[in-house]
């Protein structure tokens, strides 16, 4: 709203209580204010009625959960704004989706019956003797104010409010979702910001209609077929790197070390995922034999790093188990892994150290079986 008086205006776009006070924060647009002027305030029914829709709509809301969800639920919090509203409730679990859309009809129902809104100030002890609800933790004084739709909601409340539900038009919940344990958040739209709502989805909708060439009915089944494509693409895609992996593994068995009676073979293959590295580790460690001891070390994407060990069954009798040797070898790469004695898999985050780590897993290897 404004706040006017000789050669000021004032916009006020906030009004907060604290303590005692009502405190209007605005920006003033024309003038100079003064401590003693005279002024006039003048509030924007617009966005007051769309405040009143969406502070209507928290009261019918929570009736409608302690109704259709649980008696003991209790508000945590709320927030009421021109375009839309927000209302935090104590309950220890997610809302199905059954409850979510039995709750909006409630209290679209509510709406539609048009139910009168009875103002009273009461005693404290008299308002909760009438049944009405009050906020926990909040402190109330001698006298209150009792916000009562007849038969649907009575709540201490002091803020501005509809005469009749029917005045809110429409009510439509946008979210459901925990915000903390055993809190949890609805967000929702009333009256006319609905249409502000549906506009923003119905622009999204026609963009992807268009995008995908599709009728706005189709759009979900052209998502999922494209979302299948994806699958199956990524699918081949695994497999082809799983048939680079070997065939580079492959390459590599000419590189084969022995120390004693052990074969070690260290190598580094990049742009190769986890899955593939391990194949070709357990590939590579069966053509060596039960004697050999394989290492492989992999960047398949900045910032990350893969390590792999395969060990045959007397490389484990000589006391070198996979998952504990390719768990201390990934912590030079800032990760950690492990696994069974006889094939293990290890992360790290640092890719400028998998040559120290190759290096290392060489030396260990040769150290452990020489």
């Amino acid at each position: 709203g404004y706040i006017s008086g000789d050669g000021i205006v004032i916009r006020i776009d906030d009004v907060k209580k604290e303590s005692d006070f009502f405190v209007h924060f605005g920006r003033v647009e024309r003038g100079t204010i003064r401590v003693g002027d005279t002024v006039t305030a003048q509030i924007d029914r617009a966005c007051r009625r769309r405040a009143q829709a969406n502070h209507t709509a928290t009261h019918l809301l929570q009736a409608a959960l302690k109704k259709i969800v649980d008696e003991g639920i209790s508000q945590a919090g709320s927030l009421v704004n021109f375009d839309r509203l927000r209302f935090d409730f104590n309950c220890p679990r997610a809302l199905t989706s059954e409850e979510v859309q039995q709750v909006e009809e409630l209290v679209n129902t509510w709406i539609s019956e048009a139910h009168p809104a009875k103002i009273e100030v009461l005693s404290l002890s008299d308002a909760k003797a009438k049944g009405a609800t009050a906020m926990f933790g909040e402190k109330y004084g001698s006298e209150v104010r009792v916000i009562d739709f007849v038969g649907v909601s009575m709540e201490l409340c002091g803020g501005t409010h509809v005469s009749n539900t029917a005045e809110i038009g429409v009510f439509k919940i946008i979210s459901e979702a925990g915000i903390s344990s055993g809190v949890r958040r609805i967000e929702a739209v009333s009256g006319s910001a609905i249409l502000d709502y549906l506009n923003v989805r119905d622009k999204v909708v026609k963009d992807l209609s268009d995008r995908f060439k599709v009728k706005p009915e189709e759009i979900s089944d052209r998502i999922t077929g494209l979302q299948n494509e994806v699958k199956n693409l990524q699918k081949e895609a695994g497999n082809l790197k799983g048939e680079l992996a070997i065939a580079k593994s492959d390459s590599l068995l000419a590189n084969a070390e022995t120390v004693g009676e052990f074969k070690i073979l260290v190598a580094r293959i990049d742009n190769v995922d986890a899955a593939s590295l391990q194949t070709a580790g357990e590939r590579l460690q069966q053509k060596l034999g039960t004697n050999a001891a394989v290492v492989l070390g992999s960047v398949p994407e900045a910032g990350k790093v893969t390590l792999v060990a395969a060990f045959g069954t007397d490389v484990n009798k000589k006391g070198l188990q996979a998952g504990k040797f390719i768990g201390a070898i990934a912590k030079i790469c800032g990760g950690g892994g492990g696994g069974k004695p006889n094939i293990a898999q290890a992360g790290g985050r640092d890719s400028n150290k998998l040559g120290d780590a190759i290096a290392q897993a060489k030396n260990d290897l040769i150290s452990g079986l020489g």
